[in-house]
């Protein structure tokens, strides 16, 4: 894709209000589609993108949630760049498969946190888990995010480029205390990236590195398959959920925008269901035969 049309859309992303992250990941598959034909957008059409799209589920293998971003990054190439919405009337997307949340238990929890790999990847995981953070979040932490007088963690790289506050905790800000005494990284990054020299550099470190210190961990541990750096996040919806805390409020730590999302911890938080009378008990009625 040409300089001055990749150019234009990122421009028109940012008018549209795009996260950054989203903007780069609609570029690099917007390019992905035109290398696929080696020619112009403004010369392909209508079935070019369905040959595109077949091609990604049927050679790549990709699964239907991956193939939809995709179609998002050509929907808004022509649809606001191109400004050639009649190219995409007509195709259908599959629908994603909804994936099974796999939530580590308390105790798994614990046996991840003892394994990490040092102290740092420790720390890392730990603040993953305390405040319900997804990998982008707990990585661009930065020293002015904790606010210790008001007991908050202010997220401010959050999905979609919405900040938020968490819970901070006192356990965790002992630990995060602790970590900025051992480490001392400068730049006022958290958990700032390594270079090869092993001196930390003025960004964050990146996300599959946390995904990594999760996994080796996790591995040392003997965790059961299935189980990712994002479980943590899941962990801690489930578990404040098992100890009594309105979902409503779990909604406001996560981030999440619709309460529907949030509820799909419910069906994991069994002993909550379990310990939940049924109305019928409070209005004592004589059910006896």
């Amino acid at each position: 894709m040409a300089s001055l049309l990749r150019d234009r859309m990122r421009d028109d992303m940012e008018l549209a209000g795009l996260a950054e992250s989203t903007r780069e990941v609609y570029v690099r598959n917007a390019v992905a589609y035109v290398n696929h034909f080696c020619r112009p957008p403004g010369r392909m059409g209508r079935e070019e993108v369905r040959s595109f799209l077949l091609h990604l589920m049927r050679v790549k293998g990709y699964a239907a949630a991956t193939v939809i971003v995709y179609a998002a990054a050509i929907r808004f190439l022509y649809v606001v760049t191109l400004r050639r919405p009649e190219v995409l009337v007509g195709i259908r997307l599959p629908r994603p498969k909804r994936r099974r949340i796999v939530v580590p238990t308390r105790d798994e929890v614990r046996r991840v946190l003892d394994a990490a790999h040092n102290d740092f990847h420790h720390t890392l995981l730990l603040a993953s888990y305390a405040s319900g953070l997804r990998r982008m979040e707990v990585t661009a932490l930065r020293v002015e995010d904790i606010d210790s007088a008001s007991n908050l963690l202010h997220v401010r790289q959050g999905k979609g480029d919405k900040p938020r506050v968490t819970v901070l905790g006192p356990a965790l800000l002992d630990a995060l205390r602790a970590h900025w005494r051992r480490y001392s990284p400068p730049h006022g990054w958290l958990f700032p990236a390594r270079a090869p020299s092993r001196r930390f550099e003025d960004r964050p470190m990146p996300r599959n590195s946390a995904s990594k210190a999760f996994s080796k961990a996790a591995k040392r541990a003997g965790l059961r398959p299935g189980l990712t750096h994002h479980g943590l996040r899941h962990a801690f919806a489930s578990h404040l959920l098992e100890d009594g805390v309105d979902i409503r409020t779990i909604q406001v730590l996560l981030g999440h925008v619709r309460l529907e999302t949030t509820a799909q911890y419910a069906h994991v938080a069994t002993r909550l269901i379990q310990q939940t009378p049924s109305p019928l008990e409070v209005l004592g009625l004589d059910t006896g035969s």
